[in-house]
């Protein structure tokens, strides 16, 4: 009777990997090209379901801003479309993160802005929130495009360990593979370090108090302690950097920071962390808003890169374990000896 060839008592179960569009487990299989035309993140969702998105986070924003103060005070005219942006551009992608930005803008300066209804001419401070709205936005729009690439390279090297065939998804793939063998850190693999806490501690938390410090220097030189308008005006942006750069716990720490220093010297009763006003308190809000949301946001797409990581390390695991049990690759099992 024909022996069965021996398994090596190491070996794994099949390699699997979570799909990034629906969160079900597929096996290691692909899938077939009618069930996701465009295989890469976040371009599996439709387009119009993408763009659809980004215009209705936009609308929905307008509507929060003039149920609040309508359109006969020029408050916080920019800071409901910045959430806006930052989840159109999380879930579709570059494209719906610029639209958004670009209606909440027009819709901004049209309806809340001096002068009513119209496009131009601006004052000194309308400029600067046009100008801060703007960079916080693109900044926002420039860091999550820089996680979803990171995504895709995943994807695609994923997708050539399970193919087991070099060059079968282009150049791209196979340097992004070559260079994850040069940088085992960056991936996690063999140092067994996830994303981002492959960068050293005192980076990670350096960067996000070095953050905040630079944005506390801008607002205390544009505007001293005096003008309480824009209190946390360069908050945000330090938040969404020190997230992005060193995960949830660096940007939760810019984000409480910020507050603090925003509160304590920016606020109407300066030295003081008391009552404030209700201008002051709907501010507040919306600053702990739009930084919480923007750490979730981006440690959700954190914890897709981790999970590509591991289903990376667990393909060339798998992939390797024959290697190891024959000298050979497809060579037949040795029969062990009877004795």
């Amino acid at each position: 009777m024909k022996r069965t060839p021996p398994v090596a008592e190491n070996c794994n179960p099949p390699v699997y990997y979570r799909d990034m569009a629906t969160d079900h487990l597929i096996d290691q299989h692909p899938l077939h090209a009618a069930a996701h035309p465009h295989r890469d993140w976040p371009f599996r969702r439709s387009t119009p379901m993408r763009y659809g998105a980004a215009v209705l986070v936009v609308l929905v924003a307008f509507a929060i801003r003039y149920l609040i103060y309508g359109d006969l005070e020029s408050r916080l005219v920019f800071t409901f479309f910045v959430p806006a942006a930052i989840i159109a551009v999380w879930y579709g992608g570059v494209g719906p993160g610029i639209l958004a930005t670009v209606l909440g803008l027009l819709i901004g300066d049209y309806f809340f802005l001096s002068p009513r209804h119209a496009f131009w001419p601006l004052g000194m401070r309308e400029s600067l929130g046009v100008g801060a709205y703007t960079v916080t936005t693109l900044l926002c729009v420039t860091l999550c495009e820089r996680l979803h690439a990171l995504i895709r390279q995943f994807e695609h090297a994923l997708e050539q360990e399970r193919r087991h065939v070099t060059g079968k998804l282009g150049g791209a793939a196979k340097a992004f593979i070559d260079y994850l063998e040069h940088h085992p850190a960056l991936a996690g693999l063999r140092a067994r370090v996830s994303w981002p806490f492959q960068r050293p501690v005192t980076a990670r938390y350096g960067v996000a108090v070095g953050m905040v410090i630079l944005a506390f220097g801008l607002r205390y030189w544009l505007f001293g302690t005096q003008e309480h308008r824009f209190p946390f005006i360069f908050f945000v942006p330090a938040a969404m950097v020190a997230t992005w750069y060193g995960g949830m716990a660096p940007g939760l720490l810019a984000t409480a920071a910020g507050l603090l220093l925003g509160d304590y010297f920016f606020l109407s009763s300066h030295e003081a962390l008391g009552p404030v006003r209700e201008i002051e308190r709907v501010s507040i809000g919306m600053y702990a808003v739009t930084t919480m949301l923007c750490v979730m946001l981006f440690e959700d797409l954190h914890n897709r890169i981790r999970r590509l990581e591991h289903a990376l390390e667990r393909a060339r695991h798998h992939r390797q374990l024959p290697h190891r049990d024959s000298s050979t690759p497809g060579s037949p099992a040795v029969t062990p000896s009877p004795h």
